[in-house]
């Protein structure tokens, strides 16, 4: 005789009533700023002027193209796109070999290392804005890119350190251990083996330092003072400080074409921030 399982039903009572309107009202207000500048963007000057809260009559496309003249975009998008990238190559590399170090050659030594390393996570940018500058002008990078995105790599490294830590050491170690009787040395046990199966942890680094990066502005506002260097952030930012809300359907347009490349990076690859997030939750 076979008995079926009893469905699952689930209760809905009034704390769950309340709590659904509680995340509704939380969703209402994240997506609420999303929305708001395609409200503005298709209108003409006159449009906003007379009838800012209603919707567009018609897809009044050519806000794109004065925005991006007006901006100057195509400059932003180049140099945010270097901070990006560089931010990128100053972190990966360096956090994914200190992780692994810290998670395979466990003496009381790379302990102590780890968490002096650990420590510069929990320093805010804002206490060190001072010495950072003058240090960038005493080396000859103030006012550069690389002034920018070097420190954008110091400040991530202790914390995708341990995300690399917290990963390699929910990998067998008998990978390791079996690379190294096939003759592999500690370089190729690293490349060969270990950071392969460290995808899902790159590829959510990847993705959010490009994301961090993109939409960094307090550490751009103090490092920069080139306009020609200026990111797209600082640009969108310069356009409303100059025209205010004057110009409201060429600064949404701005800021459309700003949030444009996160939103979509985060549309392709939010389930590899999902699969990287737990990938060194559970422990064998």
């Amino acid at each position: 005789m076979t008995f079926a399982p009893k469905p699952l039903r689930l209760r809905y009572g009034f704390p769950e009533f309340i709590a659904t309107i509680v995340l509704a009202l939380f969703a209402v207000v994240v997506i609420f700023p999303l929305v708001l500048p395609f409200l503005f963007v298709f209108k003409t000057q006159l449009e906003y002027a007379y009838n800012p809260w209603s919707f567009p009559k018609s897809l009044y496309l050519v806000n794109f193209k004065e925005a991006w003249v007006a901006v100057q975009i195509g400059q932003g998008l180049i140099n945010t796109f270097i901070v990006c990238i560089g931010a990128i190559v100053c972190t990966i590399p360096a956090a994914a070999l200190a992780g692994y170090v810290f998670a395979r050659y466990k003496t009381r030594f790379t302990e102590v290392l780890f968490y002096a390393i650990l420590i510069g996570y929990f320093v805010p940018v804002q206490m060190v804005l001072i010495p950072l500058y003058k240090f960038n002008i005493a080396i000859g990078l103030a006012n550069t890119l690389p002034g920018l995105f070097l420190p954008m790599g110091a400040f991530g490294i202790p914390f995708w350190t341990l995300i690399y830590r917290s990963f390699f050491q929910s990998l067998p170690g008998e990978l390791a251990e079996a690379a190294r009787i096939d003759g592999a040395g500690h370089g190729g046990t690293f490349f060969r083996v270990m950071l392969p199966l460290a995808a899902p942890a790159t590829y959510l680094a990847f993705l959010l330092v490009f994301i961090s990066g993109w939409s960094d502005y307090f550490l751009s506002l103090i490092m920069l003072n080139d306009q020609r260097l200026f990111t797209m952030q600082l640009r969108v930012s310069q356009f409303l400080n100059a025209y205010g809300t004057g110009r409201m359907p060429r600064y949404a347009a701005a800021a459309i074409i700003s949030a444009a490349p996160t939103v979509i990076l985060y549309a392709i690859g939010h389930r590899w921030i999902i699969r990287g997030t737990l990938a060194g939750a559970i422990k064998e």
